[in-house]
């Protein structure tokens, strides 16, 4: 029995980044426009974000854009109005108060950057991630203010976590030293796999390559073969938050798999 009803894919914009980012060694020649995604899960006591994307008001900002990306020599985030996680949220007529619960998969800045509207829900996160998350001087990749604020409701846990029957919190450490992944129940679909960034495209789990950076390339090659079991095992559908050709197969918000 599973208490999730349906998965809705959300697209929240873009990254432009160089190959070697998601394929280990596929250098920096290739510019590869990757989306940044995240998951909206349905129940009948409310709903359960997976990630919550970008915060667009970064590029928006000047200041923030050039402290963020330019002075780093990267490139901004590309986020248009139909990519903003309110603007999708209402597209199946809810409201961020209607989120109960948000799993961060990792304290990455494309995963955390709409935390601010959800502070009233539980937030799950793995504990080896927290030392990571709140480091001072911040971690590379991850924006203090994302997930510094008050009032928020941290659910700090240790490993696998069933949170309700049909959604299974999954320790897959390695591209950051608290990643975690989600094994998600549909009562049509079966079992799906919300692999974070695990690995950024399907060549990462067909070919067990790692990203481009990983935080520990042993836990990381272990956690890309631990989901690999769990896909074979349990035939279950994988979804990738960076790959540009698996996401055009999928079903973007307002279609959702159920």
């Amino acid at each position: 029995m599973t208490a999730v009803e349906k998965l809705t894919v959300l697209l929240c914009g873009y990254e432009i980044i160089p190959r070697g980012v998601s394929i280990r060694g596929g250098g920096d020649r290739f510019i590869i426009s990757v989306p940044i995604c995240a998951y909206l899960l349905e129940k009948r006591e409310g709903l359960v974000v997976f990630d919550t994307g970008f915060d667009s008001s970064l590029l928006r900002d000047p200041a923030l854009r050039e402290e963020h990306f330019a002075q780093h020599g990267w490139e901004a985030p590309v986020v248009w109005p139909c990519h903003e996680r309110l603007t999708q949220l209402a597209e199946i007529g809810a409201a961020p108060e209607d989120v109960r619960h948000v799993i961060l998969s990792h304290a990455h800045l494309d995963h955390t950057g709409n935390l601010k509207h959800f502070t009233h829900a539980k937030v799950w996160m793995q504990q080896a991630e927290r030392d990571f998350a709140f480091a001072h001087p911040p971690s590379a990749g991850v924006i203090p203010r994302d997930l510094d604020k008050p009032g928020i409701d941290w659910q700090w846990v240790e490993g696998d976590y069933e949170i309700m029957p049909g959604l299974t919190l999954l320790a897959t450490r390695g591209h950051t030293p608290g990643h975690q992944s989600a094994l998600v129940t549909l009562p049509e679909t079966g079992k799906a796999l919300l692999v974070g960034d695990v690995g950024d495209w399907l060549q990462n789990f067909d070919e067990e390559i790692l990203p481009g950076e990983a935080a520990d390339d042993e836990q990381a090659l272990a956690s890309i073969r631990r989901i690999n079991r769990m896909r074979r095992e349990l035939n279950a559908t994988l979804f990738i938050c960076h790959d540009p050709w698996l996401l055009q197969t999928q079903k973007l918000v307002p279609e959702f798999y159920g």
